[in-house]
Order: C-alpha cells, then sequence, then structure tokens
C-alpha cells in the first residue's frame, strides 16, 4: 500500500524528533520531554476524557487536584517518549545505574516457570521488555500494529534494538501457546477497554470492559499472571515491581475463573494508580463500554483511537 501524505509527514516528524532527542543529555532531554507532555494537556489534548477519568476514579478530590494529576500525567508520558526514543543508545550500564528491581521472589519465579507479564499503561511500559532481558527472563512482547505503516516499523525497530523479541496479531496465539509451554514469559498491556468481547469487573468502582486473554490463557494453561509495573521514583530513577503471579482457581468453572483472574489483577492495577496516579495515563477511554462519556466524551476532535501496545481479546 502506497504511503499517504500524512503518513511520510507523521514519520518525517517522528524521525526528527527522536534525533533531536538523542542529541541531547539525558536530563535535560527529560525536562524537554516533561515541558511537552505538559504542553500537550493545556493545549487540550484528551483532556477532557482525562478530566473524566480523574473524577470517576477520584471524586474525594477537588477539581485541582484533578487537573495538576492530569498534567503530571502528561508530563510522565513526555519523559517515557524521551526514554523510548533513546533505548537503542542505552547499554546495560544504564539499566543498571537507574532501573533497580523489586519483587526478586516473584522476578526469580517468573524466570524458572515463564507465564504472562501484565503490563498497563503505567509508568514508562515500553522499558519493562529491557528490564526482564537483563534480570535473566526469556521475554516476548505482544506489541500492536500503527496505521501508520512507516510509524510502527520505525517504534517496532526501537522496541527490538535491545534483543526483545516481538511477537505480532498474525502469530500470536501460536506464540504465545509455544512461549508459556517452554516456561518463557510473554507480556502484553491489559488496561484498554476491550467492548463487548471483554469482561466486566469493576474498575475505581464502575463497570469497565476488560480484556480477557490473560485470564483466559491462565485458566487453560495454568501459568500464573503476573501485573508488572516501572514507577518512577525521580528524573532517570526507576523501580521494576514484579507482583505476585494471580492463578487461575481451580475449584471455579472456566468461565467464572476467567473473571475472578481478570478482577484480581485490575484490582492489583488500582492498587498502584491510588499510591502513584500521576504515572498512570488516563486519556484513554477506560469505561467507554459501560457509558460514562455518552456522546460527548467520546466524539470529541481531540480523542482519537487508543494506540499503544496490544491487547489480545481473545484466547
Amino acid at each position: 500500500m502506497k504511503n499517504s501524505p500524512r503518513h511520510i509527514i507523521e514519520y518525517a516528524a517522528l524521525r526528527a524528533a527522536i534525533s533531536l532527542l538523542n542529541l541531547l543529555p539525558l536530563r535535560l532531554a527529560l525536562m524537554k520531554g516533561a515541558a511537552l507532555g505538559r504542553m500537550a494537556w493545556f493545549l487540550g489534548i484528551r483532556r477532557k476524557v482525562s478530566l473524566i477519568n480523574l473524577r470517576q476514579a477520584f471524586p474525594e478530590k477537588p477539581a485541582a487536584w484533578h487537573r495538576r494529576t492530569g498534567a503530571a500525567s502528561y508530563a510522565n508520558a513526555g519523559r517515557f517518549m524521551v526514554e523510548f526514543a533513546r533505548q537503542p543508545r542505552l547499554g546495560s550500564a544504564y539499566f543498571e545505574k537507574y532501573i533497580s528491581l523489586a519483587g526478586e521472589e516473584n522476578r526469580a519465579r517468573m524466570a524458572a516457570e515463564g507465564g504472562i507479564g501484565l503490563s498497563f499503561h503505567f509508568g514508562n511500559w515500553e522499558f519493562l521488555g529491557v528490564s526482564f532481558k537483563l534480570a535473566g527472563i526469556d521475554t516476548s512482547f505482544l506489541v500492536g500494529e500503527q496505521h501508520n505503516k512507516m510509524v510502527d516499523k520505525l517504534i517496532n525497530d526501537l522496541r527490538a534494538s535491545r534483543g526483545i523479541r516481538l511477537v505480532t496479531r498474525d502469530g500470536s496465539m501460536r506464540e504465545i501457546f509455544r512461549a508459556i509451554r517452554e516456561k518463557r514469559t510473554v507480556c502484553w498491556l491489559s488496561d484498554q477497554d476491550a467492548g463487548r468481547n471483554g469482561i466486566l469487573v469493576d474498575f475505581f468502582g464502575r463497570p469497565a470492559s476488560t480484556p480477557r486473554g490473560a485470564a483466559a490463557f491462565a485458566v487453560k494453561l495454568g501459568c500464573g499472571v503476573y501485573p508488572i509495573f516501572l514507577v518512577r521514583d525521580r528524573g532517570p530513577r526507576q523501580t521494576v515491581v514484579c507482583s505476585e503471579p494471580i492463578h487461575a482457581r481451580k475449584d471455579l468453572p472456566p468461565a467464572e475463573a476467567e473473571v475472578d483472574v481478570t478482577r484480581r489483577y485490575t484490582q492489583c492495577l488500582e492498587e498502584m494508580i491510588r499510591k502513584r496516579p500521576d504515572l498512570y495515563w488516563w486519556p484513554h477511554r477506560r469505561w467507554k463500554s459501560t457509558g460514562l462519556y455518552g456522546g460527548e466524551a467520546s466524539k470529541g476532535k481531540n480523542d482519537g483511537q487508543e494506540q499503544g501496545g496490544c491487547t489480545p481479546d481473545k484466547a
């Protein structure tokens, strides 16, 4: 398929931004990224949806807190983009200096048994693959596909630059089964609205359609589901939090066991967000299927299709 002029411009702009960010010293680049993130907030890009989500999650907080937290979330996204752009040039010394690990016992268990590593739009989720690789975990990442094929290839080249194995939708089912049976780890994101194919579980007091892929694999294969987070401490310093594995209950019918697994890892995400709401990416229409936005925010001109890692909607 021939690339459209818009796609060519998007690709060129992204390449130019990556080149510029790689020229700046690390801490200055992070400051610039945070400033660009805050600018996006003040320009109103998906701000309406973010504020609706923050009010749903933290109704007890005042409006000023919602605005501050939303702006801080965008600043974190800017830092994350800087780090992702610089990923090919970051060696093991960088990760040893700036990335620490919490939950060594869980990491060792994941390395030995494999399973599903569940990431979310929290902190710098793209760094988790490199962090796991350096921690001795044989990891593959399930990735989504961008509409712009040139941008899609550029992003995946950045992901693979540190030797991370990528799994696309075309071969996802076969590769996930193979990896788990070989006691390897497959990671993906699981916190976007899953539409009619999702499982409804409470998220901040309101039912949210949640992808059922992780729970379906856990029930079918008996593997553990590990919620994982990368928590920013200060500047480039971050901590990988590897939570205890969630296993499907064998005393429940399969459908009920899937709901139980989904509910438990969603609770884990909610608990982490309550600790650091500034690190969550709030613009996703998380409660789209359960009618939170009506016709207002869902159709806003700045609320485009959600992007990011791919979540398997069914197993």
